[in-house]
């Protein structure tokens, strides 16, 4: 059945949340480079030489292959990409092992948890897409009021599977914020864990190191917890 008129509306109208968060995950064995040195892109001579790769692999070239606007200049590549919203297609595919991609448990997948105020307070360089930005139907926005632009209702969406009423849902939930060159460690402002032995873990090497960040154990809102 169609959704009413009003219904409608309120889907394509819906308000942007009152605080920006972003999202982005990765493998737990990158935690003590990135406490240390921050979150470096690939090129950057601070990079993590161990790095952990997980999720699409092929990502990597394309995203050397795509211009990011001007300014801030570069291509894809030059940039640590987060999503805007938690509980990705991406995470989905390394959880399961879909469409060929090397599965991981999600015990070991955390995440780093920042804003767009802790991005704008470091003085970092940024855009963001409605999209996902390897799809030439997203559009990249570099003025904060086209946020407002974005669907927030997919990006949040647990269900985000395109459908008859939206062929781009799936798309749209892959919403991407890209900060330039660099994230220092101060910039995130949680750090979401799937279980409590993985938060053990995360704990442990905070403390190694005596820095203090707020852990999220959330396997509901964060992670795909019917697995």
């Amino acid at each position: 059945m169609l959704p009413s008129s009003a219904c409608l509306l309120l889907y394509l109208f819906m308000a942007m949340p009152p605080k920006i968060w972003l999202y982005r995950i990765t493998h737990i064995a990158n935690l003590k480079h990135d406490l240390l040195h921050g979150l470096h892109i690939a090129g950057s001579p601070r990079a993590n030489p161990s790095y952990y790769q997980i999720g699409d692999s092929t990502l990597i070239t394309y995203r050397k292959e795509i211009p990011a606007p001007d300014p801030p200049g570069g291509t894809l590549a030059d940039y640590i990409p987060f999503y805007l919203g938690p509980r990705s297609p991406m995470l989905y595919q390394i959880a399961s092992g879909w469409e060929d991609i090397q599965k991981h448990p999600q015990e070991n997948i955390i995440y780093y948890i920042s804003s767009l105020d802790k991005v704008k307070s470091a003085g970092l360089k940024y855009f963001f897409t409605d999209g996902h930005a390897r799809s030439k139907t997203s559009t990249a926005y570099t003025n904060d009021e086209d946020l407002q632009k974005l669907d927030w209702d997919a990006i949040y969406a647990s269900n985000w599977k395109s459908d008859e009423f939206d062929l781009r849902r799936k798309e749209k939930k892959q919403s991407e914020f890209f900060v330039k060159n660099y994230v220092p460690f101060h910039c995130i402002e949680h750090i979401g864990v799937y279980n409590k032995d993985a938060e053990q873990k995360v704990l442990s090497l905070l403390s190694a190191h005596q820095i203090i960040v707020p852990i999220r154990v959330s396997p509901q809102k964060l992670y795909y917890d019917h697995l």
